[in-house]
């Protein structure tokens, strides 16, 4: 028989998908909450290991960021692998395309189907695409003063691929489960399970006030996939 009630009694702040700076402010936040005057002894009991938790931590991450840097270097370098390739563009919009184009009109949306400016001044989510796009265009290009922009232009593209790889992979190591965070998160968030399940007990009669202890609003919006609509039956 499948036992319906054991996620009942597991600690649920090891399935919370926070960064360690989200962490160690949720973290902060329960340690002044049950440090707060008239706070119930057995709970407040809890508050001395909740900060000695937090504090690891915070020199966990210091540790770390000095070590590999933060989520600002790796927008640094996406950055100025872009800003190489748009020097690049518009050194060959000036220098080959404008005036193969202006003979071959019709081969403009090859190059720029959106503008030169979609490639110059692309949002950052579509910036890997649209360059992706141009330079298989040059590098496809019939003209060979065209097409000897492509081996540059791939050159320039890989680092960008690296740079903006690198980003990605920061970006999305900002919300990872508490595990891959760590032992310092794993601490605190054992830290956490131990101020709730006391708070439980001592608002027994009212267990909706333990809720004022933890700043479950701070924490990232969880998403849900979204349901898809059954298939019509057949008639």
């Amino acid at each position: 028989m499948k036992d319906y009630q054991n996620d009942k009694y597991e600690n649920f702040f090891r399935n919370l998908k926070v960064s360690r700076e989200g962490l160690a402010k949720f973290g902060e936040f329960t340690a002044t909450a049950v440090g707060a005057a008239g706070v119930d002894a057995l709970i407040a009991g809890h508050g001395a290991g909740l900060k000695t938790a937090v504090a690891a931590l915070r020199a966990d991450m210091v540790l770390r960021q000095g070590q590999a840097g933060g989520s600002q270097a790796g927008t640094s370098a996406e950055q100025t692998a872009y800003d190489t390739f748009v020097a690049f563009v518009n050194a060959t919009d000036k220098k080959v395309l404008t005036a193969y184009l202006y003979d071959h009109a019709d081969e403009h949306d090859l190059y720029y189907p959106d503008k030169l400016s979609a490639l110059t001044q692309a949002p950052v989510k579509q910036r890997l695409t649209r360059l992706t796009a141009y330079t298989e265009a040059l590098e496809a290009a019939a003209d060979a003063g065209v097409k000897a922009q492509g081996a540059p232009a791939r050159a320039l593209l890989g680092k960008y691929a690296k740079a903006s790889t690198a980003k990605t992979k920061t970006r999305t190591g900002l919300l990872e489960t508490i595990k891959e965070l760590g032992p310092t998160a794993e601490a605190v968030v054992e830290a956490l399970w131990d101020v709730d399940t006391a708070a439980r007990y001592a608002h027994r009669r009212a267990p909706m006030q333990a809720r004022r202890y933890f700043d479950f609003a701070g924490l990232p919006t969880r998403v849900y996939p979204k349901k898809t609509a059954p298939a019509p039956k057949p008639a």
